[in-house]
């Protein structure tokens, strides 16, 4: 068996759940320093939302759940079905012919598996939607600045976590002038005005 899983045609899979591995090795190293991965988890890939719409629009990244996904979990899922159904094929390629199929053959079906794995699995682990109405319910919350340099006129979009844990995603800008948040700073959400949350810095 340790002969099929180092055989070059299974050298992609290989390669992928080799980085899948290492990834999980250095969430553990972060972890006993006191960090995590997760962070990344925070932000998915691909955000295509308007301000007042949650309609969504048919595309290839909506279809792979590029834009449900955070990049961490959407490049793990993708490494995992790539690696896995390289390797189902070729098993069974093994034992019926007692040989494997050929790098330049077995990477495109495993691609095809890849992509409905994503579509399909992707939409079950995609975050939960939450209603523009239920955003109201949202003062005296912490965000996490995600995307561009909050201003007093000039909102970015944060990342919140409701009371229930569900996640959204607001525009936010300072509560005073001469304030700027970058990305990754921590705000307390005061009050909502139309689609703009005025917020603090928050200071554990």
């Amino acid at each position: 068996m340790l002969d099929f899983i180092l055989a070059n045609d299974n050298l992609p899979y290989v390669v992928c759940s080799t980085v899948v591995v290492m990834l999980g090795v250095v969430e553990a190293m972060a972890r006993v320093a006191g960090g995590s991965l997760g962070v990344l988890m925070d932000e998915p890939l691909a955000l295509q939302r308007q301000e007042a719409e949650f309609t969504e629009e048919p595309s290839l990244a909506s279809w792979l759940a590029l834009d449900r996904l955070p990049v961490l979990l959407w490049f793990i899922l993708a490494l995992v079905s790539f690696a896995i159904g390289g390797f189902l094929m070729n098993l069974l390629v093994w034992f019926s012919a007692d040989t494997l199929l050929p790098q330049e053959i077995s990477v495109w079906p495993a691609f095809a598996l890849t992509a409905l794995s994503c579509h399909l699995l992707g939409r079950r682990l995609a975050w939960p939607v939450v209603e523009p109405d239920e955003d109201d319910n949202l003062c005296g919350n912490i965000g996490i600045l995600t995307l561009g340099k909050a201003i007093k006129g000039c909102p970015a979009e944060a990342l919140v976590h409701d009371d229930q844990h569900r996640i959204h995603y607001v525009l936010v800008e300072p509560q005073e002038d001469n304030t700027a948040f970058e990305a990754g700073t921590r705000v307390l959400l005061l009050q909502r005005e139309g689609m703009i949350w005025r917020a603090i810095r928050f200071e554990s």
